[in-house]
């Protein structure tokens, strides 16, 4: 089967929760798609649920994320990764997906190599993608789902111009969608 698209009832493996991965949590939930989302904290986790997550992994207390996912489809493995770590992490990416599974690289927020063995990667005929900007059409298609589907950013706190060290600060230890900082 071709993996390319994801179609209704497909998993897909969403890492984190920054605002990239709560945007295709979002698109996920509105497409079908049965979409599994990792973080390390558990109110983040429910908070994902009520976003429409199928299933929630706390990688903290579940290093093993990739089994994890694994079982959770019946040993099948996911269909689709968005992988935002690189580094390590890709080594799970790949063990979690299922035969003729993708895994999408948005970013290497741990390490700008990834690496992993080519056996499993032969043997399940993976895809590896990566994703930049897109072109325009895209652009334009992607506005006019959001628009039919009603889908809105997740917005995690607002910040004055005069509080940017604080929005830092909490970009840095991880928000639950976007920080935005106002200048007015």
């Amino acid at each position: 089967a071709e993996a390319t698209t994801p179609v209704p009832g497909q998993t897909i493996l969403v890492q984190g929760t920054g605002g990239v991965s709560l945007f295709a949590l979002q698109f996920a939930a509105a497409f079908g798609l049965r979409a599994i989302v990792t973080s390390s904290s558990d109110e983040k986790l429910k908070r994902a649920r009520d976003l429409g997550a199928w299933r929630t992994i706390n990688y903290r207390t579940q290093p093993a994320w990739d089994e994890a996912a694994r079982a959770m489809t019946d040993g099948l493995g996911v269909n689709h990764v968005l992988e935002m770590v690189g580094g390590d992490n890709a080594r799970r990416s790949l063990n979690a997906l299922a035969a003729d599974g993708r895994m999408s690289v948005i970013g290497l927020l741990g390490a700008m190599e990834i690496s992993f063995p080519i056996v499993p990667f032969m043997r399940n005929r993976i895809t590896v993608q990566g994703l930049s900007i897109g072109h325009r059409r895209a652009f334009e298609r992607m506005n006019q789902a959001i628009e039919a589907l009603g889908i809105k950013p997740v917005i995690d706190k607002v910040y004055g111009f005069d509080e940017v060290p604080q929005a830092l600060q909490h970009l840095e230890k991880g928000p639950f969608g976007k920080i935005v900082i106002t200048t007015s």
